[in-house]
């Protein structure tokens, strides 16, 4: 029953976090497992959608980290920075920051600032951190 509640919230957020609309959206989803005999986990996903600013922020079981950090280096063309537990995706155009992507054990955080990317940009990069949630989840 879980599951289905999460899958249910889920297919709302995506959509939402698609919606190109004047509006703000504002999603947050919180899932844990807790199911007996099968191994303990809390995801944490929260989403805001403006006209200028798209928002992710994720907390996820720590060992999914490096999974997660080998997808965005998959899926992003920006090059990633190291500091410290911190890997880094910054994408600047004309001077001004398009977005910024950082993961470290168990947190991931966006920031795509719609006014200095494309729209089929922001359309790619939202699809693929729809994709995000089977990695967290798995």
């Amino acid at each position: 029953m879980k599951t289905l509640i999460y899958f249910a919230s889920l297919i709302l957020a995506i959509s939402i976090g698609n919606a190109q609309s004047s509006s703000n959206s504002k999603v947050s989803i919180s899932y844990s497992n807790d199911e007996p005999g099968e191994k303990n986990y809390k995801v944490n996903i929260s989403i805001s959608n403006t006209d200028d600013i798209y928002s992710l922020n994720a907390s996820f079981p720590s060992a999914k980290t490096e999974k997660l950090k080998r997808f965005l280096k998959d899926h992003l063309d920006t090059k990633m920075t190291k500091n410290g537990t911190m890997s880094t995706w910054n994408y600047v155009t004309k001077g001004e920051m398009g977005y910024t992507i950082k993961l470290k054990k168990g947190k991931l955080n966006v920031l795509l600032n719609k006014e200095h990317i494309s729209v089929d940009l922001v359309e790619n990069l939202i699809d693929m951190f729809s994709d995000l949630k089977d990695i967290v989840k798995e």
